[in-house]
């Protein structure tokens, strides 16, 4: 899915469920796209089925539905403790490139060349790439219980580079916590192209997209997910407030 599309989608994920949105409601949101590009996105998305629309007063109005919500569902919440493994047995050259990129779109981190790890579920996406014809034959997928050397925080702290994308969540709650104070007293700052609302709705769907959603018992101590995930929401009622 286009990045406008999922951006669009994202835009709608922390309203209520019962609220319809005019194209003004994206229109600022996503101004770095043209206002057709926009309309062109939700008429499709709607097509697709990702949302639902009505018309009142010749004005297309627009909410998620079940499908759209269910397009940001994230892993997170608690753990088997199991690791799946994908090993990609010898093929020729660049079919390990070609089978690591699906396998990294699926969720898996690569450990090392033609190995890939991760701590989800085997869905039935992948279950269903090694049962194409193009790569049968091509991998085994193991379960492990535990690491006999090593550790698992650790572990996913270096393959997901953690330290990076905590610094960036410590950063937005600090702007994001300053912004709701200010904001509160003062709606005009929610409204500025820099450093208002759009900065921080453009942040933090950056940190959500990038966030790999690991189940919270891998989490570093200080992680501020959650944190990130209250701060925006709570802006994004008070930029309702303010008629954004």
């Amino acid at each position: 899915m286009k990045l406008l599309k999922r951006k669009l989608l994202f835009c709608l994920k922390f309203e209520k469920d019962s609220e319809y949105k005019p194209y003004n409601f994206f229109y600022y949101r996503l101004s770095e796209y043209a206002q057709g590009s926009v309309r062109d996105a939700a008429v499709r998305l709607e097509k697709a089925g990702f949302l639902d629309k009505i018309i009142r007063n010749n004005q297309s109005f627009f909410r998620l539905t079940s499908m759209g919500r269910e397009r940001f569902k994230r892993e997170g919440g608690s753990w088997d403790k199991i690791w799946r493994v994908v090993v990609c047995l010898p093929a020729q050259a660049g079919d390990h490139n070609r089978l690591g990129g699906q396998l990294t779109a699926l969720g898996y981190k690569r450990l090392s060349r033609g190995v890939f790890i991760s701590p989800f579920g085997v869905t039935e996406a992948t279950k269903q790439l090694f049962l194409q014809q193009n790569w049968q034959n091509s991998g085994l997928v193991m379960e492990t219980k535990r690491l006999v050397v090593g550790d698992n925080r650790q572990l996913v702290r270096r393959l997901w580079n953690l330290d990076e994308l905590g610094q960036k969540y410590s950063d937005f709650v600090n702007f994001a916590s300053r912004l709701l104070k200010l904001g509160r007293q003062n709606f005009a700052l929610l409204r500025q192209a820099k450093g208002g609302f759009k900065t921080c709705l453009d942040s933090y769907f950056s940190l959500f997209l990038a966030d790999p959603g690991l189940p919270k018992a891998l989490w570093l101590d200080d992680w501020q997910q959650e944190e990130a995930k209250g701060l925006f929401g709570r802006l994004s009622v008070l930029a309702k407030t303010a008629g954004i």
